[in-house]
Protein backbone atom coordinates (compact mmCIF):
# COMPACT_ATOMS: atom_id res chain seq x y z
CA UNK A 1 0.00 0.00 0.00
CA UNK A 2 2.68 2.41 0.63
CA UNK A 3 4.11 1.22 -2.48
CA UNK A 4 1.11 2.57 -4.60
CA UNK A 5 0.67 5.86 -2.38
CA UNK A 6 4.55 6.78 -3.06
CA UNK A 7 4.17 5.50 -7.06
CA UNK A 8 0.74 7.98 -6.76
CA UNK A 9 2.63 10.78 -5.45
CA UNK A 10 5.61 10.46 -7.38
CA UNK A 11 3.00 10.19 -10.77
CA UNK A 12 0.75 13.18 -9.33
CA UNK A 13 4.37 15.46 -8.98
CA UNK A 14 5.50 14.32 -12.40
CA UNK A 15 2.29 15.70 -13.94
CA UNK A 16 1.88 18.53 -12.17
CA UNK A 17 5.71 19.51 -13.20
CA UNK A 18 4.68 18.74 -16.25
CA UNK A 19 1.61 20.75 -16.51
CA UNK A 20 3.92 23.62 -14.82
CA UNK A 21 6.78 23.29 -17.77
CA UNK A 22 4.48 24.21 -20.16
CA UNK A 23 2.86 27.44 -18.98
CA UNK A 24 6.50 28.56 -18.65
CA UNK A 25 8.26 30.21 -21.37
CA UNK A 26 10.98 28.17 -21.79
CA UNK A 27 14.20 30.36 -21.66
CA UNK A 28 14.89 30.63 -25.04
CA UNK A 29 11.82 32.57 -25.40
CA UNK A 30 12.84 34.30 -22.40
CA UNK A 31 15.68 35.37 -23.79
CA UNK A 32 13.88 36.69 -27.14
CA UNK A 33 11.59 38.85 -25.40
CA UNK A 34 14.73 40.53 -23.49
CA UNK A 35 16.40 41.09 -27.05
CA UNK A 36 13.26 42.53 -28.44
CA UNK A 37 13.81 46.39 -27.95
CA UNK A 38 10.44 48.04 -26.89
CA UNK A 39 10.84 50.30 -29.35
CA UNK A 40 10.57 48.00 -32.28
CA UNK A 41 6.88 47.00 -30.78
CA UNK A 42 4.67 44.48 -32.68
CA UNK A 43 5.99 42.75 -36.22
CA UNK A 44 3.34 44.51 -38.16
CA UNK A 45 5.18 47.53 -36.45
CA UNK A 46 8.41 46.44 -37.90
CA UNK A 47 7.39 45.60 -40.92
CA UNK A 48 5.70 49.35 -41.74
CA UNK A 49 9.57 50.61 -39.73
CA UNK A 50 11.24 48.38 -42.56
CA UNK A 51 8.85 49.60 -45.60
CA UNK A 52 9.25 53.25 -44.51
CA UNK A 53 13.36 52.66 -44.23
CA UNK A 54 13.31 51.31 -47.90
CA UNK A 55 11.08 53.87 -48.96
CA UNK A 56 13.81 56.40 -47.78
CA UNK A 57 16.45 54.56 -49.40
CA UNK A 58 15.03 55.15 -52.28
CA UNK A 59 14.39 58.28 -52.56
CA UNK A 60 17.77 59.00 -51.28
CA UNK A 61 19.20 56.93 -54.42
CA UNK A 62 16.70 59.14 -56.54
CA UNK A 63 17.86 62.04 -55.10
CA UNK A 64 21.66 61.13 -55.83
CA UNK A 65 20.61 60.26 -59.51
CA UNK A 66 18.84 63.99 -60.29
CA UNK A 67 22.26 65.65 -58.54
CA UNK A 68 24.74 62.82 -60.90
CA UNK A 69 22.01 64.13 -64.04
CA UNK A 70 21.96 67.81 -62.87
CA UNK A 71 26.20 67.98 -63.07
CA UNK A 72 26.13 66.18 -66.64
CA UNK A 73 23.82 68.71 -67.09
CA UNK A 74 25.71 71.20 -66.46
CA UNK A 75 29.00 70.01 -68.26
CA UNK A 76 27.00 69.82 -71.49
CA UNK A 77 25.66 72.70 -71.54
CA UNK A 78 29.04 74.68 -70.70
CA UNK A 79 30.97 72.52 -73.32
CA UNK A 80 27.57 73.65 -75.76
CA UNK A 81 28.47 76.74 -75.06
CA UNK A 82 32.25 76.99 -75.45
CA UNK A 83 31.71 75.16 -78.91
CA UNK A 84 29.17 78.16 -80.27
CA UNK A 85 29.73 80.88 -78.13
CA UNK A 86 26.21 80.72 -77.50
CA UNK A 87 23.36 79.20 -76.17
CA UNK A 88 21.30 76.54 -78.53
CA UNK A 89 17.90 75.60 -78.15
CA UNK A 90 18.69 72.39 -76.83
CA UNK A 91 20.98 74.33 -74.26
CA UNK A 92 18.00 76.23 -73.30
CA UNK A 93 15.54 73.12 -73.24
CA UNK A 94 18.38 71.26 -70.76
CA UNK A 95 18.37 74.19 -68.56
CA UNK A 96 14.75 74.02 -68.17
CA UNK A 97 15.61 70.57 -67.25
CA UNK A 98 18.49 71.26 -64.86
CA UNK A 99 16.15 73.69 -63.08
CA UNK A 100 13.49 71.01 -62.35
CA UNK A 101 16.17 68.83 -60.95
CA UNK A 102 17.13 71.25 -58.60
CA UNK A 103 13.87 72.40 -57.48
CA UNK A 104 12.99 68.49 -56.73
CA UNK A 105 15.92 67.84 -55.04
CA UNK A 106 15.58 71.22 -52.70
CA UNK A 107 12.11 69.91 -51.87
CA UNK A 108 13.22 66.13 -50.95
CA UNK A 109 15.67 67.99 -48.49
CA UNK A 110 13.21 69.65 -46.78
CA UNK A 111 14.35 73.55 -48.24
CA UNK A 112 11.78 76.22 -49.74
CA UNK A 113 12.41 78.80 -52.28
CA UNK A 114 14.30 81.62 -50.63
CA UNK A 115 14.82 84.90 -52.23
CA UNK A 116 17.43 85.57 -50.28
CA UNK A 117 20.58 85.31 -52.41
CA UNK A 118 22.03 88.91 -52.78
CA UNK A 119 25.16 87.16 -54.32
CA UNK A 120 27.12 88.72 -57.24
CA UNK A 121 25.87 87.44 -60.54
CA UNK A 122 27.41 87.07 -63.15
CA UNK A 123 27.38 89.60 -65.68
CA UNK A 124 28.69 87.89 -69.07
CA UNK A 125 27.28 84.94 -70.44
CA UNK A 126 29.95 82.98 -70.28
CA UNK A 127 30.95 83.35 -67.07
CA UNK A 128 27.21 82.52 -65.66
CA UNK A 129 27.34 79.22 -67.81
CA UNK A 130 30.13 78.10 -65.79
CA UNK A 131 29.16 79.08 -62.74
CA UNK A 132 26.35 77.12 -63.20
CA UNK A 133 28.32 74.39 -64.30
CA UNK A 134 30.20 74.47 -60.99
CA UNK A 135 27.46 75.07 -58.70
CA UNK A 136 25.85 71.46 -60.56
CA UNK A 137 29.04 70.07 -59.80
CA UNK A 138 29.25 70.91 -56.35
CA UNK A 139 25.52 69.83 -55.76
CA UNK A 140 26.12 66.58 -56.88
CA UNK A 141 29.22 65.97 -54.12
CA UNK A 142 27.11 67.08 -51.65
CA UNK A 143 24.24 65.07 -52.04
CA UNK A 144 26.71 61.72 -52.40
CA UNK A 145 28.36 62.77 -49.48
CA UNK A 146 25.55 63.21 -47.39
CA UNK A 147 23.66 60.80 -45.78
CA UNK A 148 19.40 60.36 -46.28
CA UNK A 149 18.64 61.19 -42.73
CA UNK A 150 20.60 64.55 -43.10
CA UNK A 151 18.73 67.44 -43.75
CA UNK A 152 21.29 69.40 -45.59
CA UNK A 153 21.71 73.26 -45.46
CA UNK A 154 24.39 73.46 -47.97
CA UNK A 155 22.23 71.31 -50.50
CA UNK A 156 19.70 73.99 -50.09
CA UNK A 157 22.19 77.13 -50.66
CA UNK A 158 22.92 75.55 -53.71
CA UNK A 159 20.02 74.35 -55.27
CA UNK A 160 18.75 78.01 -54.38
CA UNK A 161 22.09 79.45 -56.25
CA UNK A 162 21.60 76.91 -58.95
CA UNK A 163 18.03 78.40 -59.67
CA UNK A 164 18.71 81.85 -59.30
CA UNK A 165 21.45 81.58 -61.77
CA UNK A 166 19.51 79.91 -64.35
CA UNK A 167 16.51 82.27 -64.10
CA UNK A 168 19.28 84.96 -64.79
CA UNK A 169 20.83 83.22 -67.42
CA UNK A 170 17.31 82.72 -69.10
CA UNK A 171 16.46 86.69 -68.67
CA UNK A 172 19.72 87.15 -70.45
CA UNK A 173 19.44 85.29 -73.37
CA UNK A 174 16.02 86.50 -73.60
CA UNK A 175 17.34 90.51 -74.09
Amino acid sequence: MRLKATLLILFSLAVASAAAAQTRPSPTEEADKDRRSPLIGSPEQEMLRRAEIRAAEESHKEMVERAEEAAALGDQIRASYEKLNALSREDLKKLERLEKLARKIRGAVGGSDDKELPKEKPSKLGSAVSRIAEVAGLLKKSVQKTSRLVISAAIIEQTNELIDLIQDLRQKTTQ
